[in-house]
């Protein structure tokens, strides 16, 4: 394979995400973001079919960095599991457990957001509690928990969290009886907790239950990399993927934009490969709220996209932008639909002038895919 230049994988997770607008009127679509569109008048945009398959589960981050999901393990709680170090026994299995906040019964936010002092005291709560139905909880940082119970014990048909928005909890208890006795169980730990209650009379959510769900196995990746690769970001799903992929991630606790650029930076002096996963521009930049995720979306490209630019392009190298998952404008589940990618660097000529949008992707004619050779294809241009 011939020497190619340095590429910086910059995974947009969450900005997909258009909880209830079509796609003309996404924040990709209405967001100012200048150094976006210079990057697409210079580069290429097109789309890529991600998702093969169940698209809650960690399949197309798997594809992102090459893996085919077809085969291998794709439940997300697999992959907690690889980043906690932690081993089922036999009989067992791995699940996730979200946070979520109701109003009466209805889910009103899978994932509130609270302050890492918040979420120890509620997980020490909950932990305790679901102990009593055969559950044990694996604490971590970040709105998604790793759960281990007898996989006879779980029930596999419970929708993700995120597909619960505005659903009744009541109209879909597990059918297994040991997974409804730990979500009762939770739900009677944080009825009145202090951290709840001190929350809701700040005018935020409650963490009001720990929804479980997406039961999966141990995650085993045959992992040879050619090329020097490493990664940064914050998510705990896609540290758990790429350490099961054998790819470092570089300083893993980097959650600013200037944090993340010196990681870029240095990436840049030694490996080939660097990919770069944010999720939700720290929270705002794609809330459900249509103007606050526009806006977060701009701020995004002002503080990270325009610099990580200009660090790609002093190193003579090329940078992919791409979105993660797409949500239904109807009740937000994500479905298969082919997300736009961004090519932009040395040796890349514009073929047409498209927007970095879900539009602009969709001009470009039939997306790549499989997903899982995009990886291939670019270092092979």
């Amino acid at each position: 394979m011939r020497r190619a230049p340095p590429l910086v994988v910059l995974v947009l997770g969450g900005v997909a995400e258009r909880w209830e607008c079509p796609a003309d009127a996404s924040p990709l679509s209405l967001a100012a973001t200048p150094h976006l569109d210079r990057l697409a008048a210079d580069g290429r945009v097109f789309g890529v079919s991600l998702i093969e398959e169940a698209p809650e589960s960690a399949a197309p981050l798997l594809a992102l960095l090459g893996f085919d999901p077809h085969g291998v393990e794709t439940a997300a709680a697999s992959y907690l599991a690889v980043l906690h170090g932690a081993e089922p026994a036999p009989g067992e299995c791995f699940a996730r457990g979200n946070f979520i906040s109701l109003f009466r019964d209805l889910v009103a936010d899978p994932e509130p957001h609270l302050r890492p002092a918040e979420s120890d005291l509620l997980l020490q709560s909950v932990g305790t509690a679901i102990e009593r139905a055969g559950f044990r909880l694996v604490p971590g940082p970040g709105p998604a928990q790793l759960v281990i119970a007898q996989r006879g014990a779980v029930d596999a048909t419970l929708p993700a969290a995120t597909a619960m928005i505005g659903k009744e909890v009541s109209g879909h208890e597990p059918r297994r009886e040991g997974h409804a006795f730990a979500h009762r169980r939770a739900r009677e730990a944080l009825d009145g907790h202090e951290v709840n209650e001190v929350r809701r009379d700040l005018g935020g959510n409650g963490a009001d239950m720990l929804w479980i769900c997406e039961p999966g196995g141990t995650a085993r990746l045959d992992a040879a990399w050619d090329v020097p690769v490493s990664a940064l970001g914050t998510d705990p799903v896609w540290r758990g993927v790429c350490q099961a992929a054998g790819v470092p991630v570089r300083a893993p606790s980097a959650r600013t934009a200037a944090q993340l650029l010196r990681g870029v930076g240095n990436a840049l002096k030694r490996d080939a490969v660097c990919f770069v996963h944010t999720r939700k521009g720290e929270r705002d930049a794609f809330q459900r709220q249509l103007g606050a995720r526009t806006e977060g979306l701009a701020t995004l490209d002002g503080e990270f996209v325009g610099p990580l630019a200009d660090l790609v392009a002093g190193a003579g190298g090329r940078l992919l932008v791409i979105a993660d998952v797409p949500r239904s404008t109807a009740d937000g589940v994500a479905f298969a639909e082919p997300v736009p990618a961004l090519l932009w660097g040395a040796g890349v000529t514009a073929l047409a002038a498209r927007p970095f949008t879900e539009s602009g992707a969709a001009a470009a004619g039939d997306p790549l895919a499989p997903g899982h050779g995009l990886l291939s294809y670019l270092r092979n241009l």
